[in-house]
């Protein structure tokens, strides 16, 4: 669905694009491969959403994944973290779920620790995700109009996807990445490609 194997990515999700979704499917994906996961989010998924999408993993699996909710203090509950992202393998997936606010612009010090993380470890596959925000300049740039938080500090770093819902497709959304586009579709156990 998403090339985790080119570096560090920044999802950056429009309006009803369900970037949870999407973070607990490549979470899901990455314990049935065998791998371990970090998972940093501000907020934890409902109980029936991370049920539906995570809960047919055996308890082995699920023993792979730490979670780590850091509501609105990120700096205060990394530092344990950073200690692990060196033992991370190839496999394995650190991923931070809203890294900033989704207003107003992201805050140096968030963009630097970003920088930081994905320095620790260039083997594991990191991604970080953030909501899209609408250009006001009127220029239309970024995806039509739609900017990605922090991209001055983390363009270089971190390969932008896009995430955007379809209008008026129920449940679809368009993975941009690059000059590829995939629709997939969101089905309880999660995100799923369309042939």
């Amino acid at each position: 669905m998403i090339d985790l194997s080119r570096g560090p990515v920044h999802i950056s999700a429009g309006p009803s694009a369900n970037s949870n979704s999407m973070c607990l499917t490549i979470i899901s994906r990455t314990l049935r491969n065998r791998g371990r996961v970090i998972w940093m989010t501000r907020e934890l998924s409902h109980n029936e959403k991370l049920l539906d999408i995570l809960g047919h993993h055996s308890e082995n699996e699920m023993n792979r994944m730490m979670i780590v909710e850091f509501g609105n203090n990120i700096s205060g509950k990394v530092e344990p973290i950073k200690r692990m992202i060196p033992s991370l393998r190839g496999e394995d997936l650190l991923i931070v779920e809203e890294w900033c606010e989704s207003y107003g612009r992201a805050k140096k010090s968030d963009c630097t620790l970003m920088q930081e993380l994905a320095g620790l470890n260039k083997k594991t596959r990191i991604i970080i995700t953030s909501n899209s925000y609408e250009d006001a300049s009127g220029k239309k740039r970024g995806l039509n109009g739609w900017m990605v938080r922090g991209e001055k500090s983390l363009g270089s770093i971190f390969r932008t996807v896009w995430l955007t819902k379809i209008e008026e497709q129920y449940q679809k959304v368009m993975i941009t990445d690059g000059d590829e586009q995939t629709i997939v579709h969101l089905t309880k156990k999660g995100f799923e490609k369309k042939n």
